[in-house]
């Protein structure tokens, strides 16, 4: 506008300076309105007035400056470019209709008098090419805004499939050195609900009869009817993901070396969309990780049962009861209750062995150790010490329940054998170790004096 404006004193220059001044005074009207007109509460197709407004302007300067020879109808092309740049199709043809009248409506109205054939010539050229030019811009700027967009969107999809191999990364890695499967099942459950902006999540395993059972879930709960066993049975036995619109339920089964061992469930509380390609994606990393995590914290788990397990007897072995010692004296200290500790050793049992041979001890040592375990509370625990060493820890029993019991556990003994033992009762004050020294030493003063006998310290 100001360059249209600023040429009109130049040669030839005008005749009718009327229509300057109206071409001045609609500009200044078209930049009021551009910039203090609410756009966002007017209908879309108003953003076509300035533009349309402005071959107005176009028209009367170009028609106070001499018609065609004032140059000035190269200022047509600015409208068009504008609405094929920032408007919609029906925009621009409306803009192509506004281009047509503002070359034929001084040819149609003014008459041929005043203009030569060569006008109508230019306009057509005009009304023909702009449309050529506007619409060819406009498809070139939709296939930029396209692709655009789906560049956007796949920065936004990889940024976001990122994102879930880092929570999977971070789940695997939390997994990775634990040895308790269910708190493995409770990660793989919590990153599933996360990467599918899940309201909760839970995992399905078949039990030893092979029937498809919970056995992890973690947020809002929610009854499982026949319809959703029915799909979980689906997604396991044809290892391909399922969605449940009705449900609002998504299910992915779990595969290890290509065959199913679960099945991992997402669901909304309301009725939501399919999964996105990202989202299932990573769903299926996490599946993967998922068999592997769960196989590796039941292996530890058994390791870990195992380093702790006397193979003889199947009883905690020392590792276990140096383990476990120390955190029951905590909980006495906590609780203020008693804890006792007694050791028990087998009378004369290298001479057995010597006697009846190795395999008869071995089998002695069995005996001996489930035979006590009958007589012992859930909350007792029985360990093998060493050799023909025991230990019992009495949590919760005073001195004189201790004895009573140990005086069953001695008389328990089979095969007409002996065994001596020594106890002591927790000073809630002394470590684990001088607590076990003292039940030894009592232990050692009962051989002394002359074995089958109990010694409190």
């Amino acid at each position: 506008m100001a360059l249209a404006v600023a040429l009109v004193p130049l040669p030839p220059g005008g005749d009718r300076p009327l229509a300057v001044l109206l071409a001045v005074g609609l500009s200044a009207v078209v930049v009021i309105t551009v910039i203090g007109a609410p756009w966002q509460r007017l209908p879309r197709f108003a953003e076509a007035v300035p533009p349309l407004a402005y071959f107005v302007v176009i028209a009367l300067l170009r028609e106070s400056q001499g018609g065609s020879d004032s140059g000035y109808s190269a200022l047509a092309l600015l409208p068009v470019f504008w609405l094929a740049l920032y408007g919609t199709p029906t925009q621009l043809a409306i803009g192509m209709a506004g281009l047509a009248s503002m070359f034929t409506a001084p040819l149609l109205i003014l008459g041929s008098p005043d203009y030569p054939a060569s006008e109508w010539r230019r306009a057509l050229l005009w009304i023909c090419v702009a449309p050529i030019v506007g619409y060819t811009v406009q498809a070139l700027v939709a296939q930029l805004r396209t692709r655009a967009e789906e560049a956007a969107r796949s920065e936004d999809d990889t940024r976001r499939m990122l994102g879930y191999m880092a929570s999977v990364t971070a789940v695997t890695r939390r997994m990775a050195g634990s040895s308790d499967p269910a708190a493995v099942r409770d990660e793989i459950c919590s990153a599933a609900r996360l990467i599918a902006r899940a309201d909760f999540a839970f995992l399905i395993e078949p039990d030893a009869n092979g029937t498809l059972v919970v056995c992890a879930w973690v947020g809002e709960k929610r009854q499982c009817g026949p319809e959703d066993e029915a799909a979980a049975e689906r997604a396991y036995v044809s290892r391909t993901a399922l969605f449940v619109p009705d449900r609002a339920l998504h299910f992915e089964p779990v595969l290890r070396d290509e065959v199913a061992v679960g099945v991992l469930v997402v669901g909304w509380s309301r009725r939501t969309r399919e999964l996105v390609e990202t989202e299932q994606s990573g769903l299926r990393m996490l599946a993967a990780e998922a068999a592997i995590a769960v196989d590796r914290a039941e292996l530890l788990a058994r390791l870990e049962t195992s380093a702790r397990t006397d193979d003889l007897t199947g009883l905690p072995n020392r590792r276990a009861w140096e383990h476990e010692l120390p955190r029951e004296l905590a909980r006495a200290e906590r609780d203020g209750r008693p804890v006792c500790v007694a050791m028990l050793d087998l009378d004369r049992f290298k001479r057995f062995n010597d006697d009846r041979g190795h395999q008869a001890g071995d089998r002695l040592l069995k005996r001996a150790a489930a035979a006590w375990s009958e007589q012992l509370r859930a909350s007792d625990m029985l360990a093998r010490y060493g050799g023909e060493e025991f230990a019992v820890l009495l949590p919760g029993c005073r001195v004189e329940d201790a004895q009573a019991l140990l005086e069953r556990l001695r008389g328990a003994m089979p095969e007409a054998q002996t065994v001596s033992a020594g106890v002591a009762c927790w000073d809630g004050e002394e470590s684990a170790d001088a607590l076990v020294g003292r039940a030894d030493a009592a232990l050692y003063r009962a051989k002394r004096a002359g074995r089958d006998c109990l010694v409190t310290a």
